[in-house]
């Protein structure tokens, strides 16, 4: 109807332009039909649909009504499974471990027994995850059979070092530089035979291996090499070389000296937890003494565990010096747990 007309037009033009508008309403704002007026009860019977306006000379499209944007409180927060930060596996490493073996001889004469001991302390951290920085520090404990009151106990030579070590594919390797301190002494005295018999069977035990760590009035710095290769099928095949010069500071030492040693070790898994490793080792003396080298064979098992890797072996030195001494130490046994960094 044009604008103009007289009579009821205007209420059933509001009445279509209100049904319009309901028409297009969001659904975020459509009122529930309980709530709506009752006074549109009251409108009479249904309209006909109307007749769509004739165009005329000043009539223009009508804008469009701007769309409504729901209330914040309609639109469920999002919910998020990562709300806190969670650190990444490697940042949560510990970085420092602590390990301990626990050395041992027996040796029987005709009048006496005595046990020698050698506990070996390591401690080690990881400044960056392929430098590690590690400290050894052992002892060297004899008991006779006049008991523990008249047994005797000394210090080795402590050793710090700094090891590189990283991984290509199955290979493996690690590097090292090091630096003991002359801390074993024999003094001169009645007790310097004891002392000096008591260093000798340490090194026994060892296979002189770490010779280093057991020399007295000397100071080392050794340098270490280790590559292993780790098969498809599991075992793990390991090759070390270390080379140390070794300078008397005191007492009957003196002068420098060059000691290498060599190692061959393999590790074969049995089950998830448990593997067997047969090593061999050969210690090359220096050139002043009479034999040019001592090998030992080493049969050794260790175990994981939820707190560490534990391990026990026993060594059998092959030849001279030390398989040569009638009833002199030809062995040793080792218990401990190894550093797992």
């Amino acid at each position: 109807m044009l604008a103009g007309s007289s009579g009821p037009a205007p209420r059933w033009t509001g009445l279509c332009a209100g049904v319009l508008l309901l028409g297009f309403q969001p659904a975020s704002f459509a009122r529930p039909a309980d709530d709506q007026p009752q006074a549109n009860a009251e409108a009479g019977p249904p309209l006909a649909p109307a007749a769509p306006p004739e165009p005329g000379p000043a009539s223009a499209p009508a804008a469009p009504a701007p769309a409504a944007l729901a209330p914040a409180a309609s639109v469920p927060a999002p919910t998020s499974i990562a709300a806190q930060p969670v650190a990444p596996a490697a940042a949560r490493v510990r970085p420092y471990s602590l390990g301990i073996t626990l050395s041992g001889s027996l040796e029987s004469e005709t009048s006496s027994t005595s046990f020698v001991t050698s506990p070996l302390i390591e401690a080690a951290y990881a400044v960056h995850p392929h430098i590690l920085v590690d400290l050894k520090l052992g002892f060297a404990w004899l008991v006779d059979n006049e008991g523990l009151g008249e047994s005797t106990f000394r210090a080795g030579n402590p050793q710090l070092a700094g090891h590189y070590h990283g991984t290509a594919g199955a290979w493996g390797f690690d590097v090292g530089l090091g630096v003991t301190a002359p801390l074993a002494d024999v003094p001169l005295g009645p007790d310097g035979r004891l002392y000096e018999s008591m260093y000798n069977r340490t090194l026994a035990m060892w296979g002189m291996w770490d010779e280093w760590l057991w020399l007295t009035d000397r100071l080392s710095v050794p340098v270490m090499a280790k590559v292993s290769y780790r098969f498809a099928a599991g075992p793990q095949l390991t090759v070390e070389q270390d080379w140390a010069v070794v300078i008397g500071v005191r007492g009957n030492a003196s002068g420098a000296e060059t000691l290498a040693q060599l190692a061959l070790e393999a590790e074969f898994p049995v089950g998830s937890s448990f593997a067997l490793g047969p090593r061999v080792q050969t210690v090359f003396l220096p050139s002043a003494s009479i034999d040019a080298a001592q090998s030992a064979a080493v049969m050794r098992g260790s175990l994981k565990t939820s707190v560490g890797r534990f391990f026990a072996s026993v060594l059998f030195n092959l030849d001279e010096p030390l398989a040569a001494l009638r009833g002199g130490p030809r062995w040793g046994f080792h218990l401990g747990k190894e550093i797992d960094l």
